[in-house]
């Protein structure tokens, strides 16, 4: 029954690759490369892409375009499947063929398995070759080449007790080697959980969000702060010198809202383009602002009595959108338990 459950997986691979590129192709709004909020970018002509629904990460050169394709159920909201591709063409303005891709399959509602089952690859010699053990940064799985008229090399990796199924096309040897320095930059974003489960009085609550893996976390009385791994504050004045800094910074409130908080606040209340958005079920604001040495964007709701603001602070305007997108997944993640 698993060797069917391969098989099957793999004919989907080709067939629903094929046809979700031709719809990306042929619709011009849905083959935007990803935006800056959604990458961060590193020193070396690479970008590092979240992939907020799986819970990972990639870290990718500049030259490539990335595609990601959520597919949730119309009813219940529910994520029915994940597409993703990571090739040298089908961006604007650039070629429509190209000759190197890597197209990812995630369906959360398979049946649960374990690195076993993904293991009896192994052993269906009809459809694949060359099976043998591989790693994505924390993630197991196996490699093998597909047997056939189009022989690509295929991934499985066992994400949250699913398969993660990749397959990189055309299946040449210059390929594989840049599909898997890719793949080896993989990283699984982590859940932060303030108070252990249990109720933090002055917090006003105990919540959760992700942040990427190596970043570091530290409890404060009022909040929580986590640093990227190259955070550099100065001594004295604290003043941001490198890196970027994602917080949760909660106080006891009588006001209502938080227009009302921002209007009441003699510097809040002179910040142009606030923009309304939504935050784990909250109506929420968020704006930007530099004052005393501080560059940030604010994210501020009022829940319970108690005030939350999601701040992220970087160095300038400069490296702004460096690690914007871990914001972006902080805010996505945000929960209450």
């Amino acid at each position: 029954m698993k060797k069917i459950l391969f098989t099957v997986m793999g004919v989907l691979l080709l067939v629903l690759g094929s046809v979700f590129l031709y719809i990306k192709l042929s619709t011009k709004e849905e083959t935007v490369p990803t935006t800056k909020n959604d990458t961060s970018e590193t020193l070396n002509n690479e970008k590092e892409y979240i992939f907020e629904e799986l819970g990972i990460s990639l870290t990718v050169p500049q030259e490539l375009h990335v595609i990601k394709s959520p597919n949730f159920n119309a009813e219940t909201g529910k994520l029915e499947s994940y597409n993703f591709y990571i090739q040298n063409y089908g961006y604007e303005g650039g070629p429509s063929t190209g000759d190197f891709q890597i197209y990812g399959l995630y369906q959360p509602d398979l049946p649960e398995i374990i690195l076993d089952d993904i293991a009896e690859m192994k052993i269906d010699t009809e459809n694949y070759m060359n099976v043998k053990e591989f790693s994505a940064g924390p993630l197991q799985g196996y490699e093998a080449q597909q047997k056939g008229e189009r022989p690509n090399y295929i991934y499985s990796l066992l994400l949250n007790g699913r398969i993660l199924r990749i397959a990189v096309s055309q299946g040449t040897a210059e390929n594989k080697i840049a599909a898997e320095k890719i793949l080896k930059t993989l990283k699984v974003l982590q859940t932060v959980q303030v108070g252990e489960g249990a109720e933090v009085p002055e917090m006003g609550g105990v919540f959760n969000f992700t942040y990427p893996n190596g970043w570091k976390l530290s409890k404060e009385i009022n909040g929580v702060v986590v640093t990227s791994p190259d955070y550099q504050i100065s001594e004295g004045f604290p003043v941001l010198e490198e890196g970027a800094e994602l917080a949760v910074y909660t106080k006891k409130t009588t006001v209502a809202t938080i227009n009302e908080d921002l209007s009441n606040n003699p510097i809040t209340s002179k910040i142009p383009n606030k923009v309304d958005t939504i935050v784990a079920e909250q109506n929420a604001i968020r704006y930007e602002y530099g004052y005393e040495g501080v560059n940030a964007v604010m994210t501020e709701f009022i829940k319970d009595g108690t005030k939350y603001s999601l701040r992220y602070r970087f160095v300038g305007e400069n490296s702004k959108s460096a690690y914007m997108g871990a914001y972006e997944e902080m805010l996505r993640t945000f929960e209450f338990l």
